[in-house]
């Protein structure tokens, strides 16, 4: 029986594409981020919605590396790979990137759809000290966690280019 796999996969899939109780889900919320904003930052150390976007993909790799079975595949924290300098100068560059979040959101999927039982989700992740009940779930938290940061430097924009007419008001 898979339900707390099935369970798993319906909240990851509300965050990601479904509408959360909370507000918009982080699929929804790019769509509403013009593109000409995805490569700017509200202060120049801050990561931009575009490096964003690229981290969220760099984790739901590693994920589903490591729920495929990959021992050798790591992923060190605040490094390049973990945070990508990505820089989006067309809407077509944009489409694009979120096309990339959306396979790696799709991986992970079917590797859960492919799996019999809930047994999967306490085996330990090769070279951690967690099983890949929290790594999805974590994932999930992950997910909201950016959509937060995206969400703040949408409205800090937005209010720097209202006038712009990149926003529709």
């Amino acid at each position: 029986m898979k339900k707390m796999t099935n369970e798993i996969i319906r909240a990851m899939s509300e965050t990601f594409e479904g509408q959360p109780w909370y507000g918009d889900s982080v699929m929804r919320k790019l769509e509403n981020v013009p593109y000409v904003i995805g490569y700017k930052t509200c202060i120049p150390e801050s990561h931009s919605v575009a490096q964003i976007v690229g981290h969220l993909i760099a984790w739901k790799k590693f994920a589903a590396k490591k729920m495929s079975g990959c021992k050798d595949c790591h992923l060190e924290k605040d490094s390049e790979e973990d945070w990508p300098n990505i820089d989006v100068h067309s809407r077509e560059e944009w489409e694009e990137l979120k096309r990339e979040l959306v396979a790696a959101q799709s991986s992970i999927y079917e590797i859960l759809n492919e799996q019999e039982d809930d047994s999967f989700l306490q085996k330990k992740v090769d070279g951690k000290d967690y099983d890949f009940g929290a790594l999805l779930k974590g994932l999930i938290q992950h997910d909201i966690y950016h959509l937060g940061q995206i969400g703040l430097i949408e409205s800090q924009l937005k209010k720097k280019e209202i006038d712009s007419g990149i926003f529709r008001t």
